[in-house]
């Protein structure tokens, strides 16, 4: 089959630009707590497969959360952030901001990096590849219209997380993917600089 790009898709340059402007982080605060269907999270899911990712490697692991689970992981951030913070630093607010957190999202997906698969490819290029996968699973939550937030910190980072999950040596996570239903007539303005500050045209 001769590949040719626009006999696999109807979507114009146009709107590939526009849902990629369109795009918004989108909080958990921000959503409904409604419960997406789970096969839209498969499909999200799927999407990231056809992320590109050197040496076809697929380097990505997910454990996905969803109605009482979300609590349990809620639980051990908790006990977590309680554990490794000093006394004078605790904020009981950032506890309960936590635990909000997992109500107000419909599901939550911990996403991990399968590093060193390959002796010869370099394991910031499996990172990289799953990050591009996160992006993908974001842009395609856009065009359901969902929600989306890409979590990370030191919670997320921390030895224990990564304990907690049965990770190897070999294995990141890159963070936490809330996914959920935004509220009603949410708006979400944002600017970037102009990309000309940005690039050096070397002729």
């Amino acid at each position: 089959m001769k590949y040719n790009i626009k006999e696999i898709t109807d979507i114009t340059p146009e709107q590939i630009n526009q849902l990629i402007r369109d795009r918004r982080t989108i909080y958990p605060h921000e959503c409904t707590g409604e419960k997406i269907d789970d096969k839209i999270v498969w499909q999200l899911l799927e999407n990231v497969t056809w992320s590109p990712n050197h040496g076809k490697l697929e380097p990505w692991r997910f454990f996905v959360f969803a109605d009482e689970k979300r609590e349990e992981l809620g639980d051990f951030l908790i006990n977590l952030y309680k554990k490794t913070t000093p006394e004078q630093e605790y904020k009981e607010e950032k506890a309960i901001k936590l635990r909000k957190r997992m109500s107000q999202s419909s599901h939550i997906v911990v996403v991990v990096a399968r590093t060193n698969q390959n002796p010869r490819i370099p394991a910031i290029e499996d990172i990289e590849a799953v990050a591009c996968g996160i992006q993908n699973m974001q842009l395609s939550a856009a065009v359901y219209g969902l929600a989306s937030y890409w979590g990370t910190g030191a919670l997320v980072y921390a030895d224990e997380t990564h304990t907690q999950f049965g990770l190897s040596e070999n294995e990141k996570i890159v963070g936490f993917l809330y996914l959920g239903v935004p509220k009603e007539d949410l708006v979400k303005e944002a600017t970037r600089k102009p990309i000309q500050e940005k690039v050096e045209w070397i002729k």
